[in-house]
C-alpha cells in the first residue's frame, strides 16, 4: 500500500485507486492529477492499494480484496492483512474507492452505508445513478463512509478520463482544489440478489427495466427470465465467472432518501 497525503492538517477525505491490481484507471487519473503538481487548499489522502496485485497485473495475490473486508492483520492471506491495514488507513475519512467494470460504460456509484457521510460523497462523485449494494458483503465502503466508483470498461481510455474527472470533481466539491465541483442528485437503485449462472450472453442494458418474462441472458437455447420487473446492474457477459451479475429495485433520487437509515 502507497499512501500520499498533501496539503497541512488532518484530511477529511480520501482517494483509493487499485483495490484490484488489474483496474488502471484510478491510478492512472491519478498519476495525472499528482504530475501536474497540484496546489491544494485543505488536506487529502491518496492510497493504491494493492501494489503487490499491480505489480503483478493481477485482480488480487491470494483473494479479492473487495471481499476481503474488515479483514485481519494476522490473516493468512495478503488480501486480508491489507484489508485491516487500508481500514485503519482511511478511519474517519470520506472515501471515494475508483474502480472500471465490464458492465458498462457510463460512470456509477455503489454503496452500502446509508450515512450522511456516504450521502456527502455520492452527491459529489459525478454520477448520474448509484446501487446500494449492500447486499453483497467485504466491501470496502462496507466499513467507511464512501462510494466505490466504476468508471467506465475495464481497459478503455474513456474510463481514465472520466476517471480523472471523478476525482478532480470530487476534489473540487471538497474544498481540496479550486475548481467547479460536480454536484449531482443520482437515480438510486438497490440490489435485491445475485443473478446466478456462468456462461451467458447478457442480452439486456444495465439501469434498463426489464419486463416479467423477457430473457435477459441466454447460454444456447437457455434463455434466463424472471417473473418480476427488475432493473440489472453490473451485468455482463464476461464480468464474472460464476454469476451473470445483480437484479435491482429503483429507489428515486439521492435526495429523496434518508442518510441517517443506516445500512
Amino acid at each position: 500500500m502507497r499512501v500520499v497525503s498533501l496539503g497541512t492538517g488532518d484530511p477529511e477525505v480520501a482517494v483509493v485507486v487499485c483495490i484490484h491490481g488489474d483496474e488502471l484507471c484510478g491510478k492512472r487519473a491519478l498519476d495525472r492529477f499528482l504530475d501536474a503538481d497540484p496546489t491544494v487548499e485543505a488536506p487529502v489522502k491518496f492510497v493504491v492499494a494493492n501494489e503487490r496485485a499491480l505489480d503483478a497485473g493481477s485482480r488480487f495475490v491470494d483473494e479479492d480484496l473487495n471481499r476481503a473486508f474488515p479483514g485481519d492483520p494476522d490473516a493468512d492471506t495478503h488480501e486480508g492483512r491489507l484489508a485491516a491495514e487500508l481500514l485503519e488507513e482511511l478511519a474517519g475519512l470520506r472515501v471515494l474507492d475508483l474502480h472500471s467494470t465490464h458492465s458498462s460504460p457510463e460512470p456509477f456509484a455503489l454503496y452500502q452505508r446509508a450515512t450522511p457521510g456516504t450521502f456527502h460523497v455520492l452527491a459529489r462523485a459525478g454520477v448520474d445513478r448509484a446501487v446500494d449494494i449492500s447486499h453483497v458483503p467485504g466491501g470496502l465502503v462496507g466499513y467507511c463512509d464512501g462510494a466505490a466508483v466504476e468508471c467506465g470498461l475495464k481497459g478503455s481510455e474513456a474510463a481514465v478520463d472520466a476517471a480523472e474527472r471523478i476525482l478532480r470533481g470530487f476534489l473540487a466539491g471538497n474544498g481540496v482544489i479550486d475548481a467547479p465541483a460536480s454536484l449531482r442528485d443520482p437515480e438510486v437503485f438497490a440490489v435485491t440478489e445475485r443473478v446466478e449462472g456462468a456462461g451467458y450472453e447478457f442480452l439486456g442494458e444495465n439501469f434498463a427495466a426489464v419486463p416479467p418474462g423477457q430473457p435477459f441472458a441466454r447460454r444456447g437455447d437457455e434463455e434466463l427470465t424472471r417473473p418480476d420487473c427488475f432493473y440489472p446492474v453490473l451485468m455482463s457477459t464476461d464480468g464474472y465467472d460464476d454469476i451473470v451479475g445483480f437484479a435491482a429495485r429503483r429507489v428515486g433520487r439521492l435526495s429523496d432518501l434518508d442518510p441517517d437509515s443506516g445500512r
